[in-house]
């Protein structure tokens, strides 16, 4: 009977670590200091591949063609100084563009980031306005020769692909990461972390009117500049 018992103890007793192993949310790692706080923040830069946007009522849509992304990893969950500049962007009826920027040209605010879980075990990153914080204006822009002026706000969630290894002992470095970004009706796949319950759902506002929910899909393809040096655990 006791041993009866102690087996009974041994067996909940891995089964509860390797629930935390498996529930354990992902963090970023490198060759600087691993699994913790670089000495220095570590440069990742990388593309976007063909942008869309979508409204959920008025289906109004704007198309960009191709972009560019740089940031930093400054943390084991966080990046800062991430920026997002976006090529051929237009709707059906005319071009878009950023101010000061040429023509089909967008740029994102300086953006933060969070790493976490979009789905229990699936790691995501979450982008929001460094300057105001999650929800805040993340860009903004004129279409149609300036007629019409848009701001978006909310934050940018999306599923990481790359990830390598539940702990850091595990992890291998991978030649190159994506975040994607998935809409269907103009409604985000992912507007928050598992468990949590306040939405960030994209919106954007066009002129003095009222703001509406958005989707947005894309595919950000990055790694850290110089060498692989970067990476982030399930």
């Amino acid at each position: 009977m006791r041993r009866t018992r102690m087996l009974i103890v041994v067996v909940i007793a891995a089964c509860a670590l390797g629930a935390s192993s498996a529930n354990a949310s992902p963090v970023f790692y490198t060759k600087a200091v691993v699994g913790s706080t670089a000495s220095a923040p570590v440069r990742f830069s990388g593309t976007v591949g063909a942008l869309f946007w979508e409204g959920r009522v008025s289906k109004t849509k704007i198309e960009c063609s191709s972009g560019m992304v740089s940031g930093e990893v400054t943390g084991p969950t966080t990046t800062k100084n991430v920026l997002i500049t976006l090529q051929g962007c237009k709707t059906g009826s005319g071009n878009c563009r950023g101010a000061g920027e040429p023509e089909q040209v967008l740029k994102t605010n300086a953006l933060e980031g969070e790493l976490g879980d979009v789905m229990s075990g699936v790691p995501g990153l979450r982008l929001f306005d460094e300057a105001t914080g999650r929800g805040g204006e993340l860009l903004s822009f004129t279409c149609l020769g300036g007629a019409v002026g848009v701001k978006a706000r909310g934050s940018f969630i999306g599923q990481l692909s790359g990830a390598s290894g539940t702990t850091v002992a595990e992890a291998k470095f991978a030649a190159s990461h994506t975040l994607k970004m998935v809409e269907k009706e103009g409604m985000q796949r992912f507007s928050l972390f598992a468990g949590e319950s306040l939405s960030e759902q994209l919106e954007w506002k066009a002129g003095e009117g009222a703001y509406e929910q958005i989707g947005m899909s894309a595919v950000v393809t990055f790694t850290s500049e110089g060498v692989s040096n970067l990476g982030f655990t399930k």
